[in-house]
């Protein structure tokens, strides 16, 4: 039995229930002509989270689902492996699936594409790795466009994945559509970490490796799989765009919600903003509901957001998609908004004195650890929402003015203190710490790059119709 007769075999075998009818997948279309998103924000520090919640209700409520998926080993896999979307989940439900069964075994490896869900400006591949010599297998996958031209970023969760098991790797285009075919590529390893067994170092010894020793070495690459996918055109050719343009003051600032793009996949929420306000947009925190009052949240997982090239501003959201309940209204909530205040966007930090300007709202200097290679500036944070620890700061500036990346970073609701030997514990009172590390090179006075520096939160949710 081939993919196509698996999944119309499933597809039989399913009965729909009336209940399900909105709990699935909605998506957006963007008009990219006249913009420009090159700043990408959101790829996972973490791997995706296995949510299997809507899964395990058909399978437990809906028997029919149950024995469809159990006789069909890789669509149950799908079923799990979107189980943390809505967007993606809904796809599967409406058969927007594009089964491909292309396989290639060399070197002793197995690889093969499984699926595609795929609309007019995202790409969800699934893939599977599989092996009889090697234990653990992992791939670095990336795209070949048919052309030189960018406009796209990619990500994967999959790390982990256990040999046989469908992984997944996320292609979302901003500046183009999706084209009508690219290739593929994985250049499998093998996942060593589980051997990589050393001798135990102090404190001092473990931050020094950890933060100023040399970036971990490239794995030896077992082989390479090329794989040339083409798009069927009745997904590709898929969202719609609903022009806003409504102007509206938060938190005195003025923005624009300039157009909402609809795809099955996920919806796209863009925003504009006036010259005249002082502080750039940096985040926002919200909701969309339909007339029939069902609600639909931010993407927690892969690309949520992404910025543009003349700003500092995060001017586009990624969310999940109203395209298959066919809402003929929508409202979005605003609930929280985060801010870089223009006259912040650099923070004077004396590493000899530890004094320091104004930090974020929220955020203390906890200590400036002396290493032999440089200094590691911890600081505690607010957490703003439980089980989110987020990114504190975008680099800085060395002595001399010129701009540097953070090589590294760490963060952890415990911490302990170099000096006193003790451990906090920031979850308690719901706070975390980030460690940054700052090279000997920097100098003794740095300028540090705040992602932002206040937030404001709105007890009454912010209400702006999209239409």
């Amino acid at each position: 039995m081939n993919r196509n007769e698996e999944y119309a075999a499933l597809k039989a075998s399913i009965v729909e229930p009336a209940q399900l009818e909105y709990t699935v997948t909605r998506a957006l279309k963007r008009n990219c002509k006249a913009r420009r998103r090159i700043r990408l924000f959101g790829i996972p520090a973490g791997s995706f989270a296995a949510c299997f919640l809507g899964f395990m209700l058909l399978v437990n409520l809906f028997p029919l689902f149950a024995r469809a998926c159990g006789g069909v080993p890789v669509l149950r896999d799908l079923a799990r492996a979107v189980s943390w979307s809505p967007s993606l989940s809904a796809a599967v439900e409406r058969d927007y699936v594009q089964p491909v069964g292309q396989e290639e075994h060399k070197d002793g490896i197995t690889a093969r594409v499984e699926y595609l869900i795929v609309d007019q400006k995202q790409l969800e591949i699934f893939y599977s790795l599989d092996s009889d010599r090697y234990k653990a297998l992992e791939a670095d996958a990336s795209i070949k466009l048919p052309d030189s031209k960018g406009g796209y970023g990619s990500s994967s969760g999959s790390y982990g994945t256990p040999n046989g098991e469908l992984r997944q790797m996320t292609v979302n285009f901003m500046e183009r559509d999706v084209p009508e075919r690219l290739t593929l590529l994985l250049n499998v390893y093998q996942n060593t970490y589980e051997n990589d067994m050393t001798e135990p170092k102090t404190n001092e010894e473990s931050m020094e490796e950890t933060y100023f020793g040399p970036r971990t070495s490239k794995p030896d690459i077992l082989t390479t799989f090329a794989f040339d996918l083409t798009f069927d055109p009745q997904f590709t050719a898929q969202g719609k765009s609903v022009e806003v343009e409504r102007t509206f003051l938060i938190d005195n600032q003025t923005l624009i919600l300039k157009r909402a793009e609809i795809y099955p996949t996920h919806l796209r929420l863009d925003f504009g903003y006036v010259p005249e306000n002082t502080a750039w947009l940096k985040g926002l925190e919200f909701y969309v509901e339909n007339e029939r009052g069902e609600r639909y949240d931010p993407v927690r997982n892969g690309l949520t957001a992404s910025g543009e090239e003349a700003s500092p501003s995060t001017v586009t959201y990624w969310m999940d998609s109203t395209y298959f309940s066919e809402s003929k209204e929508l409202t979005l909530y605003i609930t929280r908004v985060r801010w870089l205040d223009k006259d912040r966007e650099r923070i004077r930090l004396n590493l000899d004195t530890g004094e320091h300007d104004l930090l974020p709202d929220g955020t203390e200097l906890a200590e400036i650890q002396r290493l032999e290679s440089g200094n590691l500036l911890t600081f505690r944070a607010k957490e703003y929402r439980e089980g989110l620890m987020y990114s504190l700061w975008s680099g800085y500036l060395d002595e001399n003015g010129e701009e540097q990346p953070f090589s590294t970073s760490g963060s952890s609701y415990t911490y302990q203190d170099s000096t006193t030997g003790e451990y906090l514990d920031g979850s308690t009172s719901g706070a975390f710490y980030e460690t940054v590390p700052l090279p000997a090179t920097a100098g003794s006075e740095v300028w540090l790059k705040p992602v932002f520096t206040r937030v404001a939160d709105f007890s009454v949710p912010l209400k702006i119709p999209i239409r």
